[in-house]
Formats: C-alpha cells, structure tokens, sequence
C-alpha cells in the first residue's frame, strides 16, 4: 500500500467508545399547556380538600428512566429523542424533555 492509502485506512478506523458507553436517561413526559389535563384538576382538588390552599394548580406526567449502551452522549441523545418520539411520549398532545448522565452521577 502506498502512504496516501496507509493514511485514510488509518483515518477511517473507528474509534472505541470511551468507558462502558453506558448511560442514564432521565425522561420528563407532560402534556402540553393546551390539553385538559383531568388527572392534575382531580389531584389539585384532592390537595385542596387536604389544606394545601396555596395549590393554584397541577399538571400530571410521567417520568422514565433509560439505562442504554451509546458510543458517546450524543448518539444516547438521539436514541433517547427517537424513544420519546415513537413510543414514551405522544407528540400530538405531549411534551418531553430529558436529560443524559453516567449512571452512578447525581
């Protein structure tokens, strides 16, 4: 092989992934502002009937958490995205959001 060659071999060897690629993904789901949400007016009710008068409102959700094998954050963050856009959340009347951390971190 020539140097040009031996040189983009060598370029377009992949790269192992840093640690264990294992990570943690913790997944906020909600609906959006614009849907009724009668789970959160029933729960609000409840808190008031409680004595908590100072409650002006609740909105429910649900929350995920996603341990996952990635070569590096940002391919975690996209898995996680597809997830939630496929599966965990509906995207005609819910939200999400989510964050991406080692497990073990707090």
């Amino acid at each position: 092989m020539t140097k040009a060659k031996d040189a983009k071999k060598k370029d377009t060897k992949p790269t192992a992934p840093k640690g264990d690629g294992t990570y943690l993904a913790r997944v906020y789901v909600s609906l959006k502002p614009t849907v009724n949400d009668p789970e959160g007016i029933t729960i609000g009710g409840a808190l008031g009937s409680l004595g908590f008068g100072g409650v002006l409102g609740v909105r429910s959700g649900r929350y995920f958490q996603v341990t996952l094998k990635a070569a590096d954050p940002k391919e975690a963050a996209t898995q996680v995205d597809q997830m939630c856009a496929r599966l965990l959340a509906n995207p005609v009347i819910e939200t999400y959001s989510f964050e991406i951390e080692k497990p073990g971190k707090k």
